[in-house]
């Protein structure tokens, strides 16, 4: 118990640390965007390009890892998805935001940080693939169902819609950063050392800065609205999620037993931090920020759970 706490209290430590400080105004609420964008700009595609350059193009991409993954997490939107038009009788576009939110792993913010204080040998290429697959086949996916549901309404054609979304991903610096790093990978390409080492520096700032930003973000976030709806899709995200691995994990052949532990620690890992960006767009911030709030919170044990399991 007390190895897994060892595991745990540092991140929600960082987590709190950083709502207190916005909290009592120790830290301006006004520059928590801009922390964000430190590191979605500067921060971890650093991180993320600096490692993946350093590998060989067989280690960065496992095709099991990303069949596991992808399929677990597109079973984890559509089972979201169902629930949500049985239970709620949701239309198809607040459906398709409720099963994102099961489906959507804090790999960036959150998920890296526990990688790195879960594994002796941290499988960092199991966050790069995490990232394609949240960025390049959730994501869109979720987002082209939401916009197919509203241009049916308006008539709109469904090409209207992926196309922005298309652009979006190419500009992703997050992707930008995989594909730099497994270019680099392929052409065996040797970054100049200072060049390295600013890349070095600025990677070692993501996991705490991460860290301290998520917790910065849910100030002035609160529970509010049907709770039985935000429970299911925090519950959701931190049960089905992982499970959905589990059971592929058994079905599928094997693979590498540090990537299955990852595939399973990463799908316990809270929604991603601009869930409610996302919902906003669709006028459903207030339920995205309170699912965002109590998905936080509760996973604590989600984490503390996967680790007792699996270390």
């Amino acid at each position: 118990m007390l190895s897994i706490l060892s595991t745990t209290a540092p991140i929600f430590i960082l987590i709190a640390l950083g709502f207190g400080a916005v909290r009592l105004k120790l830290f301006p609420a006004n520059a928590v965007h801009g922390l964000g964008q430190f590191v979605i700009y500067f921060a971890l595609p650093a991180l993320i390009f600096s490692t993946v350059s350093q590998m060989s193009f067989h280690e960065v991409i496992d095709p099991d890892y990303l069949l596991v993954y992808g399929l677990g997490s597109l079973l984890a939107f559509l089972g979201g998805l169902a629930l949500t038009r049985v239970f709620y009788r949701d239309p198809l576009s607040t459906g398709a935001i409720k099963g994102m939110g099961m489906a959507l792993s804090n790999s960036a913010f959150v998920g890296y940080p526990v990688l790195l204080l879960a594994f002796d040998d941290p499988p960092t290429n199991a966050f790069a693939m995490n990232l394609i697959i949240e960025n390049m086949i959730i994501m869109p996916l979720a987002l082209i169902a939401i916009e197919y549901s509203l241009g049916r309404r308006s008539g709109e054609p469904l090409a209207k819609v992926v196309r922005p979304l298309a652009r979006r991903i190419a500009r992703n610096p997050l992707i930008i950063a995989i594909v730099a790093g497994v270019l680099a990978s392929l052409l065996e390409l040797e970054v100049p050392d200072v060049l390295q080492a600013s890349l070095d520096m600025l990677g070692r700032t993501s996991a705490t800065v991460a860290l301290f930003f998520v917790g910065a973000s849910l100030v002035g976030s609160s529970i509010r609205g049907n709770i039985g709806e935000i429970g299911m899709v925090a519950v959701g995200k931190l049960t089905l999620h992982p499970l959905m691995m589990v059971l592929l994990i058994w079905l599928l052949p094997d693979f590498d037993p540090q990537l299955q532990k990852a595939a399973i620690l990463l799908a316990a890992m809270p929604l991603a931090s601009v869930y409610p960006i996302i919902g906003s767009l669709y006028g459903q911030r207030q339920l995205c920020s309170s699912i965002l709030l109590a998905c936080t919170v509760l996973s604590f044990f989600s984490i503390s759970i996967a680790l007792a399991v699996l270390f």
